[in-house]
């Protein structure tokens, strides 16, 4: 396998090249994707002596991965089309208006804790596309109310969307889900308040910090400890969904004293025209219960997982030497992530039709929204997991780890782990992209240096998670959502790039301090 500078060089050039597409010449993942896919397919027949059987189980593979990921992108979209169409996201919104009168845990409540559940069970610019509006119409400005939902729910990515992203950290690894959740969950789990505290310091300075700070940290250790259970009892695909609706429920019960219900909580939540509010919520609660029934109830998932669409790939060879070990690759298609969403959605567009809150033409609304929105993430996401898979059957991945264990020292490779975790989820907007492409590249790395796979992945996917606020794509969508113009954009970024750099520091800290520990 090539190991010589230029080698080095040519096996980094497609993510660069995506990097250098999206970030200096502001393309977007759906056409810088196909590039870096095309730059990594030559690379690897022409350097790296990838042939014809090779490549094509490379995309093979690629395609199964993709539809593992996008399947839960176009279901989980079409729920949020659904609640949208039926009016029930206005009823929630004048809900969290009425909880409390103080502004700043009003915020919290609203663009950290909520926008953490719809993460969980929808993500993808859902959350910052649904509070930024609603924020705006509580009271906040329209630059705070962009940057506080994107800060607020970054912890959650990773196990949101119903673990698309730790879906594609597994898949692209090879590693057990139970090996690697724990970790991850700490990690992020750590991260929960300090996301809460940026995001009440970036609505309401240092004054609303300190004001907002015991019921921040309460409810903060709360969605943390939530996370962590759900992900260790193997209901990972749920834990961000649940530790969001612990922290809801926990905010609700702080809410009840005196000190934080607060002189005009009953005036904020004016009436909203849509569904009653056990109505609005109930797609949500359907979410909820299936996923736990036919996911967390091992007997049952263990039934109906045995309806699969999978592959196998036999071992595969370079003729430069580099060996692909034989595996299969597969979904289940019963008890997918994507499969709990369509349940959900079709269950509460029956629901909200029958109690005549969905127009005639509602069914076509939603199809065409998810069209419209879901079309360009998946081909950005086919070309960036095309792109990984071909450079992980070619060597190329194993010839960057390889010259980063040469190039870094042990003791230094979390700052380098989260560096590169960030960069993934920066240029690609996606956490899942960023697993996609970097999470081989970092687990060959911690062989190399000895160091536990399991937190160096942890950092990879925590550090992506955190990243995905500051990407330029996604920046693009949430400003819109609330009118600021080109002028602006800048601005958020800057902040958000200052907001992400803090919480990336403490990441890399305590995996360091960790890794220095034997862990």
């Amino acid at each position: 396998m090539p190991s010589d500078p230029l080698s080095v060089v040519l096996a980094a050039a497609p993510p660069l090249t995506v990097l250098v597409l999206m970030t200096g010449l502001r393309m977007g993942g759906a056409k810088a994707g196909p590039v870096g896919w095309l730059v990594a397919l030559l690379i690897a027949l022409l350097r790296f002596g990838a042939g014809g059987e090779l490549l094509l189980y490379a995309h093979l593979r690629a395609l199964v991965l993709t539809l593992d990921v996008v399947l839960i992108v176009w279901t989980a979209l079409a729920l949020y089309m659904v609640v949208r169409a039926a009016g029930a996201l206005d009823v929630i919104a004048a809900w969290f208006g009425s909880l409390t009168g103080d502004p700043v845990l009003r915020v919290l409540l609203l663009g950290w804790v909520f926008a953490s559940f719809l993460q969980g069970v929808g993500g993808f610019g859902v959350p910052v596309a649904v509070t930024a509006p609603l924020l705006v119409g509580i009271g906040l400005a329209p630059l705070p109310a962009v940057i506080v939902p994107f800060i607020g729910h970054s912890w959650a990515v990773t196990y949101g969307s119903l673990g698309s992203s730790f879906i594609a950290l597994t898949g692209a690894t090879g590693q057990a889900a139970a090996l690697l959740a724990p970790p991850t969950s700490i990690l992020l789990g750590l991260a929960a308040p300090v996301c809460g505290a940026l995001a009440a310091y970036a609505a309401a300075g240092l004054r609303g910090l300190w004001r907002a700070l015991p019921p921040l940290l309460v409810i903060g250790a709360v969605m943390a400890l939530v996370q962590y259970a759900m992900s260790v009892i193997d209901l990972w695909n749920i834990a961000s969904a649940c530790a969001g609706l612990a922290g809801l429920a926990t905010g609700l019960l702080l809410t009840r004293g005196r000190r934080w219900r607060g002189k005009g909580a009953a005036d904020a939540g004016s009436q909203k025209q849509g569904p009653p509010l056990p109505l609005a919520i109930a797609p949500y609660v359907i979410l909820i219960v299936l996923a736990v029934a036919l996911i967390g109830v091992q007997p049952v998932k263990t039934a109906l997982a045995q309806l699969r669409l999978s592959l196998q790939i036999p071992q595969l060879q370079t003729s430069a030497g580099w060996v692909t070990d034989a595996g299969v690759v597969g979904i289940p298609l019963l008890v997918h992530g994507a499969s709990v969403l369509l349940y959900s959605t079709l269950l509460s567009f029956w629901l909200y039709r029958r109690r005549g809150w969905l127009a005639s033409g509602a069914a076509r609304e939603v199809l065409t929204g998810v069209h419209r929105q879901g079309t360009r993430p998946a081909i950005g996401i086919l070309a960036m997991v095309a792109m990984a898979t071909v450079m992980q059957h070619a060597g190329m991945t194993r010839t960057l780890a390889e010259w980063l264990s040469r190039a870094v020292a042990p003791d230094w490779y979390a700052l380098v782990g989260a560096l590169i975790g960030a960069l993934g989820s920066f240029m690609t907007g996606s956490n899942t992209n960023s697993n996609a492409v970097f999470a081989g590249l970092q687990m060959d790395s911690a062989q190399l240096l000895g160091l536990s796979v399991p937190l160096v992945l942890a950092l990879q996917t925590s550090a992506g998670a955190i990243a995905s606020m500051m990407a330029p794509a996604k920046i693009l969508v949430g400003a819109s959502t609330v009118g600021i113009g080109q002028g602006d954009e800048g601005r958020v970024l800057r902040s958000l790039l200052l907001y992400g750099a803090l919480i990336l520091a403490g990441l890399a800290l305590v995996s360091w301090a960790l890794l220095r520990a034997g862990y």
